[in-house]
């Protein structure tokens, strides 16, 4: 009987492929060429299983045997191998199948040290089927990996029932990983992949071998009830008391390579979440019993994997509910961040909470400096409700005036609750069997209260009341921005119309109007203005500007802008002068502290009143005004000129307009030109289009300027505008 011996040594990873080497070379030197390829093909499933779950390769041995060669394969480990179902969710245990299919026979036998697995292949053997079930099963007894030699008490485990299905696939995905740790490990020996960090190999040493003996228990048991066609698998195991520490550590070395897994850092099997439950469930319950029996005490009672089941199921759908109620929170929070007015604040709460809670209906009370309520918005109520809600008096004994006036929630559970303390409340909402009121409160002031009604008797828990507290703090806060955005439009608004005049007093035969409209949704000062004034001399002065920015900043240039010209056409009438002048007040002056840039464009004329009157217009980088005369022609007035406040060295021209009976001199801004929608600006031609359109009168046609805008922009404008209409009125007189 011919015999050699390979002494494993690894080698920097090379361990497998001269293994592979070793035996080809044997069986040609044994004269049995025809057997080198499926010899090749078994030492290589023996020796990379011994690689993944036995510790690695101890040696290799070679015999002759008749007509038969004979390959051993010695490992660490006396576990014995097991040949995993077929399964596309595998990714071992293929290689015992492929190794009975060419071998004649094979086997696994216990060392003294480990074991050996071995394969016999002969040139008379036809390559069949591979081995069964109950065939891999029957090779190796279960006690065949307890060493004699070294007694340890062993103790019973029992488990109880558990759905084969499930422990098939839960030990596949661990097979799986312990493969994929394995090559993790070779790759970095190897150099093939990154150097492996040296507490992810202590990880892999944990899960492929600390606790090996249940697992391929677990697994051979699960192989019986797959074999015999049985649904689920009753666990039972004998296992030293060491396996508890094991145990624990398997579980902690799991969820470590889990969280490897979950950021896709040298390993990419992450543990689906019922094979995580299934083995902190049979770990848990292992550990238990093992320390009680090794202790000599009484073990707890075991909780069975459907009662484990039943519980997460119960926290699961705990925490559904508390998300999606985070998610409505959420929501709302982003609805609220847009929400600019009472109404959108109380359609935003009262859409979440009525949705979230389950209510038949929802609304907002808030209090006024009248005395009275009111009622922003409802959800569920008739007309009828709502209006004697808002007929209500803040004194009335209803649960949301009660918490809106007390600061404090009120919680109606029943019918006879209800009855009891709201009496009043039977009569409103007679089908309304239980409510909640919570106040909304801003620092120590109570300005109202949300509510939501219900169609039976609900007992609200703390979790329901949080939530309902949570949106009433939300829901305050956002009203509070809302009375703060109402205060500062109501200031913007102000402050601009202090920067036009009050009201026009024509000089004789000429008609005056004048528009203006705020950027977005006018809550931000903008830089338009105009204005025309009476001068000493029986003329008239006329200026439309527009400063740069928005914001205050924008108005104390605007407020300087329209008084400087004033002051400056007192000194000097002439427009190409005032201009010049305003250019240099510019450069020169800070202006509220503002350090940005201050400029403008400007248009600044002097009007000589009369029968025939004539305008003589000066500008600095302003849109070119157009006339339209009685006739109906239309006329582009330029003026030209460089922005104001910017160079000190400019050149200012000026035009002369005459207007005659019923002729219009139209001047406006940029925000007129440059409204877009879509892209496309209103330009030139529109203005000229919509003055064409207008019907006769100065505030008809500053109208129907304004009018054509805002068509153009479906109604938002996204910068402020002015326009301003001189137009010669002799015959209207």
């Amino acid at each position: 009987m011919a015999l050699a011996i390979f002494e494993a040594v690894d080698d920097g990873g090379q361990l497998v492929s001269r293994v592979r080497q070793f035996v080809a070379e044997e069986v040609r030197r044994l004269g049995r060429p025809e057997l080198v390829d499926d010899a090749v093909l078994v030492v290589s499933e023996l020796a990379a299983n011994a690689m993944l779950h036995a510790g690695g390769i101890a040696g290799v041995r070679l015999t002759e045997r008749g007509d038969a060669v004979r390959i051993e394969v010695h490992d660490h480990t006396r576990v014995p191998p097991v040949m995993a179902r077929q399964s596309v969710d595998a990714m071992t245990g293929r290689g015992l199948r492929l190794v009975a299919s060419l071998a004649s026979q094979w086997g696994a036998e216990p060392t003294e040290s480990g074991k050996l697995v071995w394969a016999e292949l002969s040139p008379l053997h036809t390559h069949t089927a591979a081995m069964s079930v109950d065939e891999v099963i029957a090779m190796w007894d279960d006690g065949a990996a307890v060493d004699a030699a070294v007694p340890v008490t062993r103790y019973h485990v029992s488990l109880g029932d558990v759905p084969t299905p499930l422990l098939l696939s839960a030990k596949a995905h661990v097979d799986n990983l312990v493969r994929e740790f394995t090559l993790a490990a070779r790759g970095a020996e190897t150099k093939v992949s990154g150097e492996l960090p040296p507490h992810l190999a202590g990880l892999i040493e944990t899960v492929a071998t600390r606790f090996a003996e249940p697992r391929q228990s677990i697994k051979r048991q699960a192989l019986v009830a797959a074999a015999e066609g049985r649904s689920h698998v009753r666990l039972e195991l004998d296992l030293p008391a060491s396996a508890a520490d094991a145990g624990e550590e398997y579980l902690r070395a799991l969820d470590e390579a889990d969280s490897y897994c979950h950021a896709a850092r040298l390993l990419t099997i992450e543990t689906s979440p019922r094979h995580r439950l299934f083995r902190q469930w049979y770990v848990g319950e292992l550990v238990s019993q093992l320390r009680a029996a090794s202790a000599g005490i009484v073990a707890p009672p075991t909780q069975s994997f459907e009662d484990r089941l039943l519980n997460e199921f119960d926290a699961a759908a705990t925490a559904q509910a508390m998300s999606k109620r985070v998610t409505r929170l959420y929501e709302l929070s982003a609805a609220l961040s847009s929400a600019a007015s009472q109404e959108a604040v109380a359609a935003a709460v009262l859409e979440q909470g009525v949705a979230a809670l389950g209510a038949s209906g929802g609304g907002v009370l808030l209090s006024t400096e009248a005395n009275r309520l009111s009622v922003p918005g409802t959800v569920g109520y008739d007309e009828p409700t709502v209006d004697r809600l808002r007929d209500e008096s803040p004194d009335a004994e209803l649960p949301a005036a009660v918490a809106l006036r007390t600061g404090q929630p009120v919680w109606i559970e029943s019918r006879e609750e209800r009855d009891r303390r709201f009496p009043e409340l039977r009569d409103l909402e007679s089908n309304t069997l239980s409510m909640c009121a919570v106040p909304l409160v801003i620092g120590d002031r109570c300005q109202g209260a949300l509510w939501f009604s219900f169609l039976r008797s609900r007992l609200f828990d703390e979790d329901e009341r949080r939530f309902v507290l949570a949106l009433a703090a939300q829901t305050a806060q956002a009203f509070a921005r809302t009375e703060l955005n109402e205060q500062r439009l109501e200031f913007s608004r102000r402050l601009q119309l202090s920067l036009l005049p009050r009201r026009f007093t024509p000089p004789p035969h000429i008609e005056l109007a004048g528009v203006y409209r705020s950027l977005g949704d006018g809550t931000e000062l903008g830089g338009d203005i105009y204005d025309m004034w009476a001068m000493p001399d029986g003329r008239w002065g006329v200026t439309i500007a527009d400063a740069s920015g928005t914001g205050p900043e924008a108005a104390a240039l605007t407020a300087m802008v329209r008084f400087s010209l004033r002051a400056l056409a007192t000194a000097e009438a002439v427009p190409v002068a005032v201009v010049d002048n305003l250019n240099r007040a510019l450069l020169g002056a800070e202006v509220g502290g503002f350090e940005g840039e201050r400029f403008c464009t400007a248009l600044f004329g002097v009007i000589t009143p009369g029968p025939t009157s004539t305008v003589t217009l000066a500008g600095g980088g302003h849109p070119s005004p157009m006339v339209r005369r009685a006739d109906g022609t239309i006329e582009e007035i330029a003026v030209g000129g460089s922005l104001l406040g910017v160079l000190d060295e400019v050149t200012f021209a000026s035009a002369e307009i005459t207007l005659r009976d019923g002729d219009a001199l139209v001047l406006y801004t940029d925000g007129v030109i440059e409204a877009r929608r879509h892209g496309t600006m209103f330009g030139v031609e529109g203005v000229r289009a919509a003055i064409a359109g207008a019907p006769l009168g100065a505030d008809p046609l500053a109208r129907a300027i304004e009018q054509a805008v805002l068509d153009h922009t479906d109604g938002v404008v996204s910068d402020d505008l002015a326009v301003l209409v001189i137009r010669s009125a002799v015959s209207d007189e």
